[in-house]
C-alpha cells in the first residue's frame, strides 16, 4: 500500500499507524499538483476528503483512466458545496468541494458503479462531528 500527502506529519502519523497495525505501507511526501500517478500502476486509488485547488483535482482525475490498472477502482468520498457553512468540517470554499457534475466530466474513461450525493452523519473527533453533504463515487477502468 502507498500513502502519498503533501506533509511530513501526515506521513510520519500514518506510518506509525501502519507499524502499529503490522501493515506494509509506503509513504510518499508529494505535492499532487506535479505528482506523477503513472500509467497502469494502481489497483485501487482512495480519495476521501482529498479537497484540491480545482485545477489539481481536475488534472488528478484525469490521470486516473490511465494511472489505474485495467479493472482498477477508485472509491472517492468529498463534500460538496452544500457542506459550505454546515460547521461540520470541510473546505471554506465551494470551489474545493466536489459534486457529481463535475466528477462525471473529470473522471473521464472510468466506469461509474456507484454514484450518490446525499447527507450523513459525519463523526471524526471536533470540529468534524455531525451532519456532512457528501459526494461517493466508486469507479472502475474498464478492460
Amino acid at each position: 500500500m502507498t500513502s502519498v500527502d503533501l506533509t511530513e506529519a501526515g506521513m510520519a502519523k500514518a506510518a506509525a499507524l501502519a507499524t502499529e497495525r503490522g501493515v506494509s505501507l509506503t509513504t510518499v511526501v508529494a505535492d499532487l499538483a506535479d505528482y506523477d500517478l503513472g500509467t497502469d500502476q494502481w489497483d485501487l486509488v482512495v480519495s476521501i476528503f482529498a479537497h484540491t485547488p480545482p485545477p489539481i483535482r481536475q488534472r488528478v482525475h484525469r490521470a486516473l483512466a490511465t494511472a489505474l490498472r485495467p479493472g482498477g477502482r477508485l472509491i472517492l468520498e468529498a463534500y460538496t458545496p452544500d457542506q459550505i457553512g454546515r460547521g461540520t468540517g470541510g473546505p471554506p470554499v465551494p470551489e474545493l468541494t466536489m459534486d457529481l457534475k463535475r466528477l462525471e466530466e473529470e473522471l473521464v474513461g472510468l466506469e461509474f458503479e456507484h454514484r450518490a450525493e446525499f447527507v450523513r452523519p459525519v463523526i471524526e473527533g471536533p470540529g468534524h462531528t455531525g451532519d456532512g453533504a457528501v459526494v461517493q463515487v466508486i469507479a472502475r477502468r474498464p478492460g
